[in-house]
């Protein structure tokens, strides 16, 4: 069973980040569950969103606290150490940031730097971020294709929203630097 863990900001689509991954992975056959987690419910507060998916039924509904993978919209989340508290060892991070926006202290197995707020500024003129960060997942992981994204997004969203998200999806993918510890570890020899 893979776990992924989002991180972000209240009506920055963390919550629906998780959700669509979910319905992307029972198209290509997976079994998933997705939930969210929240403080206070108001825009702009810390919100967390957790995945499982796996070949096998998901019977565990509770919060991933050793996760395989981060996702982290919001970049000033991004820069804070506790966002990756439990990443296993090997883990990815898949954040809206540049690659040099890491805090130093964080051991990761793959970085996949997505410049999704751009990405969502350019596509749907606000800088909802969450679809352009999936690309980059897809593209970080390989466990989920960016036609499955681009199918679960008829789900949440119709007409120019939907054509915009597919574009920003597309985009996240083909934008997203994926650096590999294996080579940054070469890169500074």
């Amino acid at each position: 069973m893979k776990e992924i863990r989002f991180h972000g900001r209240g009506g920055q689509g963390v919550v629906t980040a998780a959700e669509l991954l979910a319905a992307a992975l029972l198209r290509q056959g997976q079994f998933a569950a997705a939930f969210p987690m929240f403080g206070f419910e108001r825009r702009g507060a810390p919100v967390s969103a957790f995945l499982r998916f796996d070949a096998e039924p998901i019977r565990e509904r509770t919060q991933v606290y050793t996760p395989d993978c981060c996702v982290v919209i919001d970049p000033a989340i991004a820069r804070m150490a506790d966002t990756y508290q439990g990443l296993k060892p090997g883990g990815v991070v898949v954040a809206n940031i540049g690659a040099a926006a890491m805090p130093a202290a964080v051991a990761v197995g793959v970085l996949a730097a997505v410049p999704a707020t751009a990405i969502a500024a350019a596509e749907l003129g606000r800088p909802a971020a969450n679809t352009a960060v999936l690309g980059g997942l897809a593209r970080a992981t390989g466990w989920i294709s960016v036609g499955a994204l681009q199918e679960a997004l008829a789900d949440y969203f119709t007409g120019v929203a939907l054509a915009a998200n597919r574009r920003a999806v597309q985009r996240g993918h083909d934008e997203t630097v994926v650096i590999r510890a294996e080579e940054a570890t070469h890169a500074v020899s």
